[in-house]
C-alpha cells in the first residue's frame, strides 16, 4: 500500500511546470512582465528570472499554481502538498522543515551519505 501511495505522489509527466504555467497566463491574458509582477507583488526582474530559469520560491509557486488552476476552472491536485526537490514526490507540508525544499527523509539520507564520504576520505 505504501508503494502505491508513493507512485501516485510522484511527478506526472503531464504535470505543468512553472515555466509553462507562467507563459500560459501571460499569453492567454496578454500580460506583460509588469502586470505579472503586480499579480505576484514583486518586480519585473524577478518575473524575468522565473521565465528564464523556471525556479521560484514555494510561496510564489503556490500562488502561481492556485492562479493557473483557478483560471482553468479546475482544482489543484496537489493543493496542500509540496514537491520535494530531491525525490520529486508530492508530500504533505509537515514532511518538510521550514524553508527547506527537500523532505526530511531525503535530508536524512543525504546527511548519512555525506557522513560516509567523510569517513572514507583520507585525512
Amino acid at each position: 500500500m505504501e508503494m502505491k501511495l508513493d507512485q501516485e505522489n510522484t511527478v506526472h509527466p503531464n504535470e505543468p511546470d512553472n515555466l509553462y504555467m507562467l507563459t500560459w497566463i501571460m499569453q492567454r491574458y496578454r500580460m506583460s512582465l509588469a502586470s505579472l509582477a503586480r499579480m505576484f507583488q514583486t518586480n519585473k526582474s524577478t518575473v524575468h528570472y522565473w521565465l528564464k530559469s523556471g525556479n521560484m520560491s514555494f510561496r510564489n509557486e503556490k500562488k502561481l499554481r492556485s492562479s493557473f488552476f483557478y483560471l482553468n476552472n479546475t482544482k489543484d491536485p496537489h493543493q496542500n502538498k509540496r514537491l520535494c526537490s530531491s525525490c520529486r514526490r508530492w508530500l504533505d507540508l509537515d514532511r518538510f522543515r521550514y524553508g527547506k525544499s527537500m523532505c526530511r527523509s531525503c535530508e536524512y539520507k543525504r546527511r548519512k551519505e555525506l557522513e560516509k564520504q567523510r569517513e572514507t576520505e583520507p585525512a
